[in-house]
């Protein structure tokens, strides 16, 4: 019973993974949706880190393995054993956090754009792995849809 409750604890680490935010990633709800294109500059770039809002899946996970760690050490029942388990499960609720937040912490670029038009905007967004950071007098397309999400791209 233990190992299948470790088992479906380290599996639910890998469900904080997080989905890109790059110009190039689209939801299912985003495609086939119109979207306006306008055209700059790239002026400035920020190395910045995007972050995710934790759901505490990280904690609880890391919080089980640490709690059923902790209770194998003394004799089950013992008060030994409870002490542990209780430590295990603080332990292990700290570290599951940091992995959680490593996990769902990207890479991300704060890039300034003279459109244009004429006016200069500012977009946050990942980098993209394949196509590697934006640069200063790069030329880059911005598409905005309707909500207001904007995404810069090659």
């Amino acid at each position: 019973m233990k190992k299948i409750v470790c088992t479906l604890a380290v599996l639910s680490l890998f469900g904080c993974a997080h989905q890109t935010q790059t110009g190039n990633a689209y939801t299912a709800g985003q495609a086939r949706q119109v979207q306006t294109i306008q055209r700059g500059q790239v002026t400035g770039v920020k190395d910045i880190e995007l972050s995710a809002q934790p759901n505490g899946a990280g904690t609880l996970a890391g919080a089980a393995l640490g709690g059923i760690g902790g209770s194998t050490n003394g004799r089950e029942g013992s008060s030994k054993s409870a002490a542990t388990a209780v430590v295990g499960m603080v332990i292990g609720g700290v570290v599951g956090n940091a992995i959680d937040k490593k996990i769902n912490t990207l890479k991300g670029q704060e890039i300034s754009i003279l459109l244009t038009t004429g006016s200069e905007i500012v977009i946050a967004q990942e980098i993209d792995e394949k196509e590697g950071a934006f640069r200063v007098g790069e030329a880059v397309r911005i598409l905005t849809n309707a909500q207001g999400t904007a995404r810069v791209t090659r």
